[in-house]
């Protein structure tokens, strides 16, 4: 089954072209701080909302996620 994970440096070089902190993140995605911060430091899997919110903030997915265990 393929599993969804983010790809931390992308999304951190996203955070700091604009200046964002962690806390900011969450704020911008209207998520808890220690739902990204968990996500970001890999002990969660994103769900839904995480993914919606990078979406919303302007992550492009291609960039933002990894899809692990897909066929080629």
């Amino acid at each position: 089954m393929p599993t969804l994970r983010v790809n931390v440096p992308e999304v951190r070089r996203f955070m700091q072209e604009r200046g964002w902190s962690e806390r900011d993140l969450a704020t911008h995605m209207d998520l808890a701080y220690s739902y990204v911060n968990r996500v970001l430091g890999l002990k969660r899997q994103p769900g839904a909302k995480f993914v919606a919110g990078a979406l919303t903030v302007g992550m492009h997915i291609e960039d933002a996620f990894i899809i692990d265990g897909t066929k080629s």
